[in-house]
């Protein structure tokens, strides 16, 4: 006599645990910012890290929506305006929605990466997210990207998505400073506040230095257009200096490296020895150099993509080892995004696999 009660507690319990699991993902919808000149900018920051608030005051509603969907949405836009420059990224979520159930504890998960950069990639992983639930384990997710970055030397742009109704900021300030403190110089921390909540806007400061590169915004004054714009240019990307004038010297990957390697050989470093000579020969006229690493269409998008990094890597050091000041190179990986000929036949991928140097000088006064 007690089989129906059960059975039927059961499948209230299930329904339960369905209700819970948000149904069908939301699709993120990304906003255009404008068009940024790509030759008028180079990197600020090698890697950009998305923390994302999936806990449950999330689901508070502002004009009849879900700050998830607009935090999703801003997500989304900002991927969609990053211009193709070589970044590596990656998406941690804390709370619920990633992790295959919305019930129980929050957890700390990465959704996306870390990899090089891909828009659309991107903004499918967002869309995979189930619900805002649960509660906010954001320290976990700040640790999580100490541990994703414990190898990686470039900038890091830290880029926190959130109503910021946190119950921890002390712990979040503890964490912060740690990951600082293992990248010194080199980590930027930048609020995304979403809703119109101003009772964490103190809190948001504590967590922001205002005298470095660190930033606060609200998501609603930086979702489309120009001023989205602005905001990616003004996180990930440096002007390049008014008044240069850019001459490129271009090194086949056959002269410096032996396949699939980054050593350079021996004949290479001729090679950028006589560029090095070059530059040293402008003096103090020189006052920006890129180094871009290329390569063929062989291989995997994110193998590639770390080859044309550890190649230009390779090229700054000898560069810097002929004495020529670290401050004023910049590192950037294309892997197979800029061919300047066909991949279809071997010469064309030989030009292809490649390490331009671009070398920016003050224009003489006249």
């Amino acid at each position: 006599m007690y089989k129906r009660p059960v059975r039927s507690l059961m499948v209230g319990v299930a329904l339960t645990a369905l209700a819970a699991c948000g149904g069908t993902p939301y699709t993120p919808v990304a906003k255009q910012g404008d068009p940024i000149d790509v030759n008028a900018y180079t990197k600020q920051v090698d890697t950009f890290v998305v923390l994302l608030d999936t806990s449950g005051s999330m689901k508070t509603e502002d004009a009849g929506r879900p700050r998830m969907h607009t935090a999703e949405d801003w997500s989304a836009s900002f991927g969609n305006a990053v211009p193709a420059m070589g970044f590596n990224a990656a998406v941690v979520t804390f709370g619920k929605g990633a992790t295959g159930s919305c019930i129980g504890y929050g957890l700390a998960s990465t959704l996306y990466g870390p990899t090089a950069y891909n828009a659309a990639d991107f903004s499918r992983a967002l869309g995979t997210l189930k619900c805002a639930a649960s509660t906010t384990p954001i320290v976990d997710a700040i640790d999580s990207t100490t541990a994703l970055l414990a190898e990686d030397t470039g900038r890091t742009a830290v880029i926190i998505v959130s109503d910021f109704n946190w119950d921890d900021p002390d712990g979040v300030k503890a964490s912060l400073a740690e990951l600082k403190s293992q990248h010194p110089g080199k980590i930027c921390v930048h609020t995304v506040k979403v809703g119109n909540d101003t009772e964490y806007d103190a809190m948001i400061s504590s967590i922001t230095d205002s005298a470095s590169c660190d930033s606060a915004v609200a998501a609603g004054d930086v979702a489309s257009g120009p001023a989205l714009s602005t905001y990616v240019a003004d996180t990930l990307l440096t002007p390049m200096e008014k008044g240069l004038e850019y001459t490129t010297h271009t090194v086949s990957a056959e002269v410096l490296f032996d396949f699939d390697k980054s050593v350079v050989k021996p004949q290479g470093l001729n090679e950028l020895k006589r560029i090095g000579d070059i530059i040293r020969s402008q003096g103090m006229s020189v006052g920006d150099i890129d180094v871009v690493g290329h390569t063929d269409s062989i291989g995997s998008d994110a193998y590639n993509q770390a080859l044309s990094v550890r190649r230009a890597e390779a090229v700054k050091a000898v560069l810097v080892g002929a004495g020529i000041s670290a401050d004023i190179i910049d590192v950037i990986g294309m892997g197979k995004r800029d061919p300047v000929a066909s991949n279809d036949t071997a010469a064309g991928r030989a030009q292809n696999r490649r390490v331009d140097v671009l070398v920016g000088a003050r224009k003489p006064a006249k």
